[in-house]
């Protein structure tokens, strides 16, 4: 080779330069030397890693795939290929690539960062959740790991860890891109609030204002703040994003959601389906856009359209949830208790002077109009109400440490132990609800607390309960429609059949306990509150021994300025009440089987349909 006409640096001043993070001279460096320097791997290997710490994976590829070809022994030419395509996004096409510089020896933590996005991308979650801790053990400081391990925990439902993980993160130092990556996280776990803080704060980059403006809008609409959705909403242009395809799915599912919201049903239809032709999309993600894509079809009119969609959904959360969780057996806390029959004997003895007044606990089988009825509760000054809240859930798991059975612990307790009960569930509720004090009491809305309470009601005897009833119909088809987080109510609601069973099975467990609860239990049906709603409102205050004010009419306008609200039906408790969920199961009428009907009609006729 020729000499160059100007002096090139040595090798090892290219590294040194490189390690300096002066990537552009490299790159030059790179391109002149492998004209005149006749060791071209080397130099062709800082060409490439120059062109990835530049964002340029595009022009990066041909070059770690040359070095592949002419080099296949070297792992670190391995590793860096399987990186290059994960920036790329293709990720699965990096797999092979990442275990073959693995065989080869490499150790490094951005291997094991780039193995757990391609294991994440073939679906094998808890792969990745391994290889994204060895990445963190590797290099503990790399906040970019830690925010992959968060999205990895969400994706296998491992909620306490995520949340754990996700308020750490928000005391981190981060880029404006990991901020705003944080901000769709906490979006994802339910923390709106945070998500909000996230996404305000700004950049100069304009495509990272773009993408937080986006999330904000998404946040505010989830919490009810459709002013502030619309204005950022009408800032923002399909042209401003065209040039980036995650900016284009962000801004589609933006457009859907307020679609959605001003009724613009075909309108949001449309952007659904935009959507789901991304092949590339994370299996939660396609989950969520097929349930949305069908409530957007039922609102259109298209019923076997949604029930397709639903079908989809519904197998697509079956696999993963299958592969997460190959022991579930269909179970979750609540329903373990359904088989147990026996409820612990009344027992007054136990039933000490205690400091806060015993809560008004609303139930039923989800989607019964408990959020509606609680929505109404907290209106009145005398009750605080709080989001759906496992305190019963823990307290029985506190139980069962110590006996196999609930009704053994409960009918075991000892004085001592039920003040200790007692206690940690009003430390708890005052802990996210401080008004429950002086008089004021917790209204507790979880909906399958219908099958604890017999169980733990000795640990409330000055409790009331209000039993949510809606047609079981409507019920069984909302539950279906719905994409629940928990796995187990994924699994127990996959399909009409299966949700109407599981319907039979937790009223069957109701009835039978029944004769033994000593509580104050008032049924409450839905439709009533809707067809009458003063005259329910007043003997539901009446039997909760509240004076009656006026404006606790005005609840669902309370509801818009309340907060978050994470059930699904946060869009519907906030608009005047009205009969547009009655009767919504009859354009379903043809997937009401015998086999469903087998379960539903007996209760049907119970409650009076």
């Amino acid at each position: 080779m020729t000499e160059p006409p100007i002096a090139l640096p040595s090798l090892s001043q290219a590294y040194q330069a490189l390690a300096a993070g002066r990537a552009h001279e490299v790159l030059d460096w790179a391109e002149r030397a492998q004209q005149y320097d006749a060791r071209v791997l080397p130099w062709k290997s800082l060409q490439a890693v120059a062109l990835s710490m530049l964002q340029r994976p595009l022009q990066a590829l041909p070059h770690y795939e040359w070095l592949c070809a002419n080099e296949p022994g070297n792992a670190a030419h391995w590793s860096n290929l399987g990186n290059c395509l994960c920036e790329l996004e293709r990720e699965r096409e990096a797999l092979e690539p990442l275990q073959k510089a693995l065989l080869l020896g490499a150790t490094d933590a951005a291997l094991h960062f780039g193995l757990a996005r391609a294991y994440a991308a073939s679906e094998q979650l808890e792969l990745a959740r391994r290889h994204i801790e060895t990445a963190i053990a590797r290099a503990p400081e790399d906040v970019e790991f830690e925010l992959y391990q968060l999205r990895i925990l969400q994706a296998l439902d491992r909620w306490p860890e995520a949340n754990t993980l996700s308020s750490v993160l928000q005391t981190r130092r981060l880029s404006d891109g990991q901020r705003i990556d944080l901000g769709y996280l906490l979006f994802r776990g339910q923390h709106y609030t945070q998500a909000i803080a996230a996404f305000s704060q700004n950049t100069n980059d304009t495509d990272l204002a773009l993408d937080a403006k986006m999330g904000l809008v998404i946040a505010y609409e989830r919490i009810n703040r459709m002013d502030e959705a619309t204005r950022l909403q009408a800032e923002i242009s399909a042209s401003q994003v065209q040039h980036n395809a995650k900016l284009q799915d962000n801004f589609r599912q933006m457009q859907a959601k307020l679609a959605m919201r001003r009724k613009d049903y075909p309108g949001a239809r449309a952007y659904f389906e935009q959507l789901l032709q991304n092949p590339q999309q994370e299996i939660s993600l396609k989950l969520g856009l097929l349930m949305d894509y069908a409530a957007a079809l039922d609102k259109c009119r298209e019923p076997a359209l949604a029930m397709q969609a639903l079908q989809q959904a519904h197998a697509l959360r079956r696999a993963a949830v299958s592969k997460i969780h190959p022991a579930l057996q269909d179970n979750t806390d609540a329903f373990a208790v359904l088989e147990e029959s026996s409820v612990p004997a009344w027992n007054p003895s136990l039933h000490l002077a205690a400091l806060n007044a015993d809560p008004v606990f609303v139930v039923g089988f989800p989607r019964s109009g408990t959020t509606l009825l609680e929505q109404l509760l907290d209106a009145h000054p005398g009750l605080v109400s709080f989001d759906e809240q496992p305190f019963l859930q823990q307290m029985a798991r506190r139980l069962l440490a110590d006996y196999p059975q609930l009704d053994e612990a409960v009918t075991n307790l000892s004085p001592a132990r039920w003040q200790a009960e007692r206690a940690q569930y009003f430390a708890a509720v005052q802990a996210i609800a401080p008004g429950v004090r002086n008089g004021v009491r917790a209204v507790d809305k979880n909906p399958l607390n219908m099958v604890r309470l017999p169980l733990l009601q000795n640990l409330f005897p000055g409790s009331k309960v209000l039993l949510a009833i809606r047609h079981p119909c409507d019920v069984v088809l909302s539950c279906y429609q719905q994409n629940f987080r928990a796995p187990a109510f994924a699994l127990a609601f996959e399909s009409l059949e299966s949700t109407a069973q599981m319907y039979d099975k937790v009223f069957r467990h109701w009835m039978n306990c029944a004769a033994d609860v000593q509580l104050a239990v008032l049924p409450w049906k839905y439709e009533d509150l809707i067809a009458n709603t003063e005259d329910r409102a007043r003997a539901l205050f009446e039997f909760l021994e509240l004076p009656w004010q006026d404006d606790i009419l005005a609840f669902t306008e309370r509801a818009k300025v309340k907060g978050a609200i994470k059930t699904p039906s946060y869009t519907q408790v906030i608009e005047p009440v009205n009969a547009g969920a009655v009767g919504r199961w009859q354009a379903y009428e043809a997937y009401f089987t015998p086999a469903v009907m087998r379960y539903l009609s007996p209760w049907m006729a119970h409650f009076g349909y």
